[in-house]
């Protein structure tokens, strides 16, 4: 099946967002078992990104395209790598350190707020009743699901608690800048494939300031698979994320972490037996409600 026609079997937005949310938690799921086994963070940041952009690019082959490489465009994978990968990861490595991971996660509850704002000011997409009350019903849901980790936030060092507001802004700059400088007449799949590798190459850039390169390890066996895996999977997020930025746009793409979120917790609850209460299942309600909201037009 060549690449367009699975992009074509799932240009259906709301069932697109629920694969991408789908393949956001099984991918966070995965790291998390990567960095239990012995992976360093920035070697699986370096590696991820560069195994999923190798992916890809036997899939651009065979599509019979290239990636973009005009000096604005490797100017725009530059600026997304920084803006999207590299500051976000260098911040949540200090904010989790000093203030906690739960902060950290709830953070990002702000990207579709902040990508909803944004889009308005810069005239990137309207801001309509519908689709503000959908991103506010969708937060509220975020906010039941994580509404435990709320409680066990350290905010003992403000200047760090606000440091951390960045990363959602940093998020929501990243949804602006990819829908509104989409490399005119590139696919979703060379769009993908070029970000891919413009984030591994910036995050190996910054990685000696946090760890040390010469103590990653690949010879064991078990490692070298976990990363192999994370990039396969990541190459597969990576064109669905894509592809749903480009047909619905960056307000309804920035929902993608909530809907991570509530697979999380599904998946937790199938694979680990975590249970799911009262409270879990409205807010799973709440985000499924308010991503069908967010996703209608106005006009609709």
């Amino acid at each position: 099946m060549t690449a367009a026609r699975v992009l074509r079997a799932t240009d259906s937005t709301l069932v697109l967002l629920g694969l991408c949310g789908f393949l956001f938690a099984s991918r966070i799921m995965m790291s998390k078992a990567a960095l239990s086994a012995g992976i360093q963070p920035f070697q699986l940041g370096v590696f991820g990104n560069l195994i999923a952009g190798l992916c890809l690019l036997p899939w651009l082959a065979a599509s019979r395209q290239r990636i973009p490489t005009a000096p604005e465009h490797l100017a725009l994978y530059g600026i997304l790598g920084l803006v999207s990968f590299a500051v976000p990861t260098v911040l949540s490595y200090f904010v989790v350190e000093r203030v906690g991971p739960a902060y950290t996660s709830i953070v990002y509850c702000l990207s579709p707020l902040l990508t909803m704002t944004l889009a308005a000011l810069l005239g990137v997409e309207g801001m309509f009743l519908r689709r503000f009350v959908g991103i506010v019903i969708g937060f509220a849901g975020m906010i039941a699901l994580v509404q435990q980790q709320i409680l066990q936030i350290d905010v003992g060092k403000p200047v760090w608690v606000a440091l951390g507001l960045v990363i959602p802004v940093c998020a929501a700059t990243g949804n602006i800048i990819r829908s509104a400088w989409w490399p005119k007449g590139t696919s979703a799949l060379a769009f993908s494939c070029g970000a891919s590798f413009s984030s591994g190459l910036m995050v190996a850039v910054i990685a000696p300031a946090f760890e040390a390169p010469q103590d990653w390890r690949f010879g064991d066996p078990a490692i070298l698979s976990w990363i192999v895996g994370i990039g396969a999977m990541s190459a597969l997020s990576q064109l669905m994320n894509f592809r749903l930025q480009q047909i619905a746009g960056p307000v309804v793409f920035s929902q993608i972490g909530y809907w991570g979120t509530g697979f999380g917790v599904l998946l937790a609850a199938l694979l680990f037996g975590d249970v799911l209460t009262v409270l879990s299942l409205m807010g799973l309600a709440c985000i499924m409600a308010g991503g069908i909201l967010a996703n209608r037009r106005q006009d609709a």
